[in-house]
């Protein structure tokens, strides 16, 4: 447990909440002309790799835009809740997320209910729910966690069944809104592969096919890839518990400890909005993205080594992913698709830690 309480560590950053709209503005339309002049050029070039370069360029500028939307869904971005509002569902829309259901997804259930299983991306599972799996399922999350199915999974679990159609599974209830976001993303899904087409036809240099794959299929296989890599990254360490009970996470979960700060070069955090400086968005998601590599500094500061922090490498993301594949939940500690413990005991888990819940509560 961490020897500061979340309101301590929320006073810590509280300076770095304040909101600026014109950064906002700044940062949301030089992405968007990025965004924008990435797919013109992946459609009007004729030299096949500067296509190609452009096209991985549009998926990263989606999964940039997707990091402006994320902090506007967080009310965090602008100064304005109905500018968040707009510009949210704006920078959501080549990600293909419904906005109403990224609020239910992420903000309510992901942030209050961190490391939870089943309320978060890449939540582990048992060795007893893997074994009743049939073939094709244990194949698919023998892919999931591997290097080349990180966008796999997240284009699978977490868009297409949690961020996209609105089933009632997520929402309870019947909203207007929900349907009203989800004829949004799929009217501009609708309008965008038309224009592809389009152009594909009357350009000389391309196909209608050529121009679907290199506007859309690739920039939006790069964005999956780049969001189930980070997501990935941001809580799934051999060094992190999760847990199948509220309680017991509410107990020995603090944001600190369920939160990987993974390092990287200050170019890398500078073009992707800071999503890597994960520690202080989630003791405080009012920070905006540009106000959070400071946050995390003071964090750093403050909480030293209790801290879970590594600098990237992808020798050691490959370590952990051979290392993360089935979680035993009753002894906290990481397991391989046969069962084997390949970590020691991450969190001690006492017989008396109901009655330190009823204390803490």
């Amino acid at each position: 447990m961490s020897n500061y309480t979340n309101k301590q560590l929320r006073m810590a950053v509280a300076q770095y909440t304040t909101k600026s709209t014109a950064n906002a503005l700044n940062v949301f339309m030089v992405d968007m002309m990025l965004y924008l002049a990435a797919i013109t050029g992946a459609i009007m070039l004729e030299n096949t790799f500067a296509r190609i370069a452009c096209a991985v360029l549009a998926g990263f500028k989606i999964a940039t835009l997707f990091v402006i939307a994320h902090d506007a869904a967080h009310d965090s971005l602008t100064g304005s809740r109905k500018l968040n509002r707009i510009i949210g569902r704006i920078t959501f829309l080549p990600a293909l997320h419904n906005f109403s259901l990224w609020i239910i997804a992420h903000n309510r259930l992901h942030h209050q209910l961190a490391n939870l299983k089943g309320a978060n991306s890449w939540s582990p599972i048992s060795k007893g729910e893997y074994d009743a799996f049939p073939l094709w399922r244990k194949a698919l999350e023998r892919l999931y966690r591997s290097p080349l199915g990180l966008g796999v999974y997240y284009l699978i679990e977490r868009w297409w069944k949690d961020k996209f159609f609105p089933y009632k599974r997520l929402t309870g209830e019947y909203k207007a809104i929900y349907w009203l976001d989800f004829a949004l993303v799929t009217g501009y899904l609708t309008g965008f592969i038309s224009i592809l087409l389009i152009a594909g036809t009357y350009l000389g240099h391309t196909t209608a096919i050529e121009s679907v794959v290199l506007g859309f299929v690739i920039p939006y296989a790069v964005f999956n890839y780049m969001m189930g890599f980070t997501v990935y990254q941001h809580h799934t360490h051999e060094s992190i518990p999760w847990f199948d009970s509220n309680d017991e996470r509410r107990v020995k979960g603090a944001p600190d400890e369920v939160t990987m700060h993974v390092k990287y070069p200050l170019w890398y955090n500078l073009l992707s909005h800071n999503i890597m400086e994960h520690t202080a968005h989630h003791v405080d998601p009012r920070i905006p993205l540009y106000n959070l590599a400071k946050a995390q500094s003071a964090l750093v500061d403050l909480l030293g080594e209790e801290m879970h922090t590594l600098r990237f490498s992808f020798g050691k993301l490959l370590c952990t992913l051979s290392v993360c594949k089935l979680y035993d939940y009753e002894n906290h500690r990481w397991l391989d698709f046969e069962g084997r413990p390949t970590t020691d005991v991450i969190l001690a888990i006492d017989e008396n830690w109901g009655s330190d819940y009823a204390e803490a509560a």
